[in-house]
């Protein structure tokens, strides 16, 4: 990964490029003595879940009206102002209009007010989970997004499913029925009737597919942004999903998109990035910043090992190629594309599986013991009104201790040696001390 955290990271995932203002401001706000969160077009966004003291007011009367124009005040766009945050060379999307492209964004740089936040925001109180109520409103960050993201997908929300709620999956799991899993408009169960974010994506999706197989003008966009955001997870919080749930939440959302995109019309045109935005501090035995990334085409060389370096800039290189883009900056226009094509196709769909997960695994309740009493303390004093607002040491360890249990050290974070000699330094070896024999007094 080329960020360190959230904030740098969805630069680098959609424009190729941080800012300064950013790499420095961050490390205030993560150190708690910078603003509020400043980043993803926002300004000083402040926590609005339930709404902060200082705007409890505004909410007397018309909740959506006062929560909608909270979230606009700290919109630099929409207040006249310069986002600092902003990369000069700007993002893909707008790369992609410069090539005349049409593009689609789904929860990334966008901002949904749902019902359950209009109710929460007039009483001044907490959501529950699930919150899989009907989108309201849709504000884009940014002024290029207009008119170009979908109005019902759900933006970072923990309380909202990316594909299912722990009540779908165990109906979905019933051997006497044959229920969908995904949280979707018109599903037959009425717990699993409503919004998540892969059942939003996929109405629209399937409006595509219908159109085209129609004969129709085909709407589907040259380039589509989707965010998932859930294998954040919300540590072991109270009333919330285990993390092990809201991993395989994100992972199921992932699959059903697959194997949607693989059997439709689309497939032998299609191809699907997926990377996270930073790694955030994970502990890996090479280098934290590393994690997984995930290219899926039916052009995919089965099977190959690829000995090259990549990283976000690499998959970005990649997707500006296939597109026709031009480089946004000169980071992109020199980073290694991914070398994991061939030109014969393998158009066979892929089929989503139903994760496994233990049924006493499901939902953080009561403590089992004394270290889950306080691994539990622990998570609800965590911030995760915004992406990576959370400690990311005391997040890590949460879920560590969630899958391996109090007999297990979580590992330290690991650092390659070029960023170490980056920070530290290269010895100069004139400077480096040479020990002497001692001296023989005989």
């Amino acid at each position: 990964m080329n960020s360190e955290a959230s904030p740098d990271g969805h630069n680098w995932s959609t424009a190729a490029f941080s800012t300064d203002y950013v790499d420095k401001a961050f490390r205030w706000e993560y150190s708690d003595r910078g603003r509020t969160y400043d980043w993803e077009g926002f300004n000083r966004l402040p926590d609005y879940e339930p709404p902060s003291e200082l705007e409890i007011e505004k909410f007397k009367g018309d909740a959506l009206a006062a929560l909608t124009d909270l979230l606009q005040k700290h919109l630099p766009y929409r207040q006249g102002f310069t986002d600092l945050a902003e990369p000069k060379t700007l993002y893909l999307w707008d790369a992609a209009a410069r090539a005349g492209l049409t593009h689609r964004n789904y929860g990334e740089f966008v901002t949904v007010i749902s019902t359950m936040d209009v109710e929460a925001a007039g009483q001044k109180r907490h959501k529950n989970y699930p919150d899989i109520s009907k989108a309201v409103r849709a504000i884009p960050n940014k002024p290029s997004l207009e008119n170009h993201l979908s109005p019902s997908f759900r933006s970072f929300d923990v309380t909202a499913p990316d594909s299912m709620t722990v009540d779908c999956y165990k109906a979905a799991l019933n051997p006497s029925g044959n229920a969908d899993a995904a949280v979707t408009p018109g599903n037959a169960n009425p717990n699993c009737n409503g919004n998540s974010r892969l059942g939003e994506w996929l109405a629209e999706f399937r409006g595509f597919v219908a159109q085209r197989e129609a004969g129709k003008p085909d709407p589907m966009p040259a380039m589509s942004i989707l965010r998932l955001p859930n294998d954040h997870t919300t540590g072991m919080k109270k009333g919330f999903p285990t993390p092990q749930f809201m991993v395989a939440d994100n992972d199921y959302a992932v699959g059903r998109l697959v194997e949607a995109i693989s059997s439709s019309v689309y497939w032998k045109d299609a191809a699907i990035f997926m990377v996270e935005d930073d790694a955030q501090s994970g502990p890996d035995h090479v280098d934290s910043h590393r994690s997984v990334a995930l290219a899926i085409s039916a052009y995919n060389k089965p099977g190959a090992l690829i000995h090259k370096f990549h990283n976000t800039v690499s998959m970005i290189r990649t997707i500006e190629m296939l597109l026709g883009i031009a480089p946004m900056n000169q980071l992109d226009a020199s980073a290694v594309p991914m070398d994991i094509f061939q030109e014969t196709p393998d158009l066979t769909p892929y089929k989503a599986v139903l994760p496994t997960i233990a049924a006493n695994n499901l939902m953080t309740e009561k403590p089992k013991d004394k270290a889950s009493a306080e691994w539990m303390k622990k998570s609800l004093q965590q911030n995760f009104a915004h992406a990576d607002m959370a400690d990311p040491k005391t997040l890590n360890g949460i879920i560590w201790f969630s899958c391996r249990g109090n007999g297990s050290a979580m590992p330290g974070s690991a650092q390659l040696p070029a960023y170490q000699a980056m920070r530290l330094g290269i010895a100069d070896p004139d400077d480096t001390a040479t020990p002497r024999a001692e001296k023989d007094d005989d």
